[in-house]
């Protein structure tokens, strides 16, 4: 909100009234983490906590607007190393601590106006919803920015118009229930009801149905937060269906994805579920500030003063390495029951051995994408496509499935045990059973490609892998609005014959979150599988090398400047982008290169569709979501897992997935790169949708993914975006990054201006793409 600058008097912040850019997010140093870290060893300060002594930008370490020291590097088991830049005194004298009361002062005028704009809009933002919400509650987590939140809305509502809930993980750290338990304490006092909400799992016994959480699969926030919350507030409110405002304590400068968050949203935590942040633009300093201000009320979490940037569980894989170390080291036994799981759960190292520490340290199993590292990873569910018929195999518990099929339509009455008939959406859809050995059952569907039955088809997947999966976590019993499912003391699913297939018990992410975490990758699809990832070795294409090739054309094979390894890798990246043939002779696509002197990007469109049939290109472009940093760390972590990659490829591929990221492609979908923090291998990628996509490329992209599907010329914009299915094709969707609302405009666009080789239909729910089927991807170059 305000800028801020060290102030000399005082030692601390002292706030101005321009407005702030970009927070550093400064936060206060405590005796108690110098003695961590060992600045003991170098300075001289009195082990007294009453006051800090310093503030803290990331590492850097500034006492009264001075840098005098760095921390660097830290992990679990690793401390971190202290950098010493200036002294603090001279003559090693005395640290002075901050004068809290005078820096509380010399910021009074700014915090008390900020302070009471944000109750007023807290106020009015409770008096715009009162008839449109059952419930205003407190998202209460114990850290600081939920105690500020807490006291802002506390001060600017009547104390029995909302509730506060703490979301119970069962993994905090004790600070933080200490900080709870005064909490409570103090709202009771208020005449404010405070209620905690807790899963019916114990960490060990969730980690050991789903598998740790990591970056990409973090189930622990639904199943340890959003489900028990919503399942309290109905017991509270006595109804299934209710709408909540729940006023959280996020901040835009706490990340990238929170800077994108809104004052008022609604859906975007949970379905029905309004959100306001009173505190959204607040930098740290002002939290502090505020903190500091009222704390003959307010306590400051000890965790803060022991180092910690927040206050949250134990082990996160949203963690920094640096909070990691001190939650080990100061809350070991807790902390080691955890890391102790991911030890124990993991399978892609041996016990005991530095590559299986490494995968713990280095965050190897924060990034996970899949079961693959996982010994509870079932290996007995299967989906394929056999013909015209996907096939699914699952294991029958307690005829689980017919209740979830429910959820699709009515089930018609049949005397034949080997056939479901079931209507959705007014069609009657079969559903072939073959009942196999050891309460195992096949299913045989149509795969037709309608919209209807992709649909269908896509919710029927979903059926199953609860059904195969399935703990009750209770996830899909939340979602319901209706009270219409639920699950029994032993876990066993019951759905009312009153559902009213509204989904919402299926829309969850691949359908349940077991198989999210533990299913397991089936490959490289048609990709030449006889080809290694590494398919470049150490050699990866550079930009230069592209301007030789289109500089000496015909003599490029003869006068390159290329060394004797690199041309053959660079001749074979060419081939793959569909630039040259076996000969090494150009292609139509490659003289359109060579002729658009590398300038257009529509070219290097094409390339990357052919390179996303390629082993290397493929496996980044279909593993990798868009808008998320992926980190060289993580890059290794899930190579080391896949079959036959040496451990000279691990250390290949990153690089030349830099080169590649240098080219125009990294513009167009496949991502930049840049360097990062060591934790993270000292480089990240970061992939971001085309903009302005030209339709001809897309075109391109639709018939190479009909042909690798089979000849699959008619399907739909809904399976397109769908790329948790497993496929040889790869969707333009994954290539580019573009979302639905793009690509109705690029289809539309096409089928007026190329009907000859495609039509598609947006009316009465439908979304059906047709392709010409005496047309080939080949013919789409002539367009260009």
């Amino acid at each position: 909100m305000y800028s801020y600058t060290y102030d000399n008097e005082t030692g601390g912040i002292l706030l101005n009234s321009s407005p702030q850019a970009f927070s550093k997010e400064p936060r206060p140093v405590y005796s108690k983490e110098l003695d961590i870290y060992g600045f003991g060893a170098y300075w001289n300060y009195d082990e007294n906590d009453d006051a800090p002594y310093m503030w803290a930008e990331a590492n850097n370490y500034y006492y009264r607007g001075k840098l005098v020291a760095q921390i660097k590097g830290g992990s679990f088991f690793t401390k971190p190393e202290i950098i010493i830049i200036n002294e603090p005194e001279p003559n090693n004298k005395p640290l002075k601590p901050v004068d809290v009361n005078m820096m509380v002062l010399k910021n009074k005028v700014i915090m008390e106006n900020l302070t009471a704009t944000t109750i007023k809009d807290v106020f009015n933002t409770y008096a715009k919803f009162e008839g449109k919400v059952d419930v205003f509650h407190v998202s209460f987590s114990g850290g600081k920015d939920s105690v500020v939140t807490l006291d802002i809305v506390q001060r600017a509502l009547p104390h029995n118009k909302f509730v506060v809930i703490f979301g119970d993980t069962g993994m905090e750290l004790p600070e933080t229930h200490r900080i709870v338990d005064e909490t409570m304490a103090n709202c009771k006092k208020d005449g404010i009801e405070f209620y905690i909400a807790k899963s019916h799992f114990s960490p060990s016994e969730s980690w050991r149905k789903f598998g740790p959480p990591t970056s990409t699969i973090r189930w622990c926030c639904s199943v340890h937060k959003t489900t028990p919350q919503l399942l309290l507030l109905k017991d509270i409110l006595g109804k299934n269906n209710f709408t909540e405002m729940a006023f959280v304590g996020v901040r835009a400068d706490e990340s990238v994805r929170r800077s994108e968050y809104s004052y008022i949203s609604y859906g975007t935590k949970h379905r029905g579920q309004y959100s306001c942040n009173p505190i959204l633009y607040w930098n740290s300093a002002e939290v502090y500030l505020y903190i500091y201000s009222n704390r003959d009320r307010l306590q400051l979490n000890e965790v803060y003063k022991r180092g910690n940037t927040r206050a949250g569980c134990l082990v996160c894989p949203m963690s920094t390495n640096r909070n990691d170390y001190l939650n080990f080291r100061c809350n070991l036994d807790q902390t080691k029951a955890l890391t102790d799981m991911i030890f124990d759960l993991n399978c892609s190292e041996k016990d005991g051995t530095p590559e299986k520490v490494s995968y713990v340290e280095n965050n190897g199993w924060k990034a996970r994408k899949n079961g693959r590292d996982l010994k509870i990873a079932l290996k007995d569910y299967d989906e394929v496509v056999l013909g015209k018929n996907l096939s699914i195999t699952f294991k029958n518990h307690d005829n689980s499935w017919k209740q979830w099929l429910k959820t699709l339509g009515q089930i018609l009455p049949t005397d034949n045990t080997n056939e479901i008939r079931i209507i959705n959406k007014g069609e009657v859809k079969i559903i072939r059973v073959i009942e196999l050995e050891n309460n195992y059952i096949t299913i045989l569907v149509s795969n037709e490609a309608t919209t209807g039955n992709v649909l269908f088809l896509k919710n029927l997947r979903k059926i199953f892998r609860k059904s195969h999966y399935c703990v009750a976590c209770k996830v899909c019993q939340a979602n319901c609005k209706f009270g219409n499912l639920s699950f029994d003391e032993n876990g066993k699913v019951s759905i009312s014959d009153n559902c009213t297939r509204c989904g919402q018990c299926l829309d969850i992410d691949t359908g349940c979150l077991v198989y999210k975490s533990l299913w397991l990758s089936k490959g490289l699809g048609n990709m030449d599988k006889k080809r290694t990832l590494d398919c470049y070795a150490a050699h990866g294409p550079k930009m230069e090398w592209f301007q030789e090739f289109v500089k000496l054309r015909d003599d490029f094979n003869k006068n390159n400047s290329l060394g004797s390894a690199q041309k053959p890798m660079f001749n074979r990246f060419l081939k793959d982008a569909g630039i040259i043939d076996d000969k090494c002779n150009r292609t139509i696509l490659g003289e359109k290169l060579v002729n658009s002197e590398l300038q257009d990007l529509s070219i290097w469109g094409l390339m990357l569709i052919n390179l996303s049939y390629t082993p290397q290109v493929g496996w980044f472009v279909k593993t990798f979501e868009f808008d998320s940093v992926i980190s060289r760390t993580q890059i290794v972590s899930l190579l080391s897992n896949m079959e036959d990659i040496k451990e000279s490829a691990l250390k290949a591929i990153p690089p030349t997935l830099k080169r590649i990221s240098a080219l125009p492609l990294g513009k167009i979908g496949f991502g930049t790169s840049d360097k990062a923090s060591k934790d993270l291998g000292g480089l990240s990628f970061y992939r971001t949708a085309w903009q302005n996509a030209d339709s001809k490329v897309i075109l391109y992209a639709l018939y190479k993914f009909a042909e690798a599907c089979g000849e699959y010329y008619q399907f739909t914009l809904t399976r397109l975006m769908d790329t948790t299915i497993e496929s040889d094709g790869v969707s333009p969707v994954q290539i580019f990054g573009l979302d639905r609302e793009t690509m109705v405009g690029l289809l539309k666009g096409l089928a007026t201006n190329y009907p000859e080789f495609i039509s598609v239909t947006f009316t009465l729910d439908l979304d059906n793409i047709n392709l010409r089927q005496d047309k080939t991807a080949a013919d789409i170059l002539d367009l260009f």
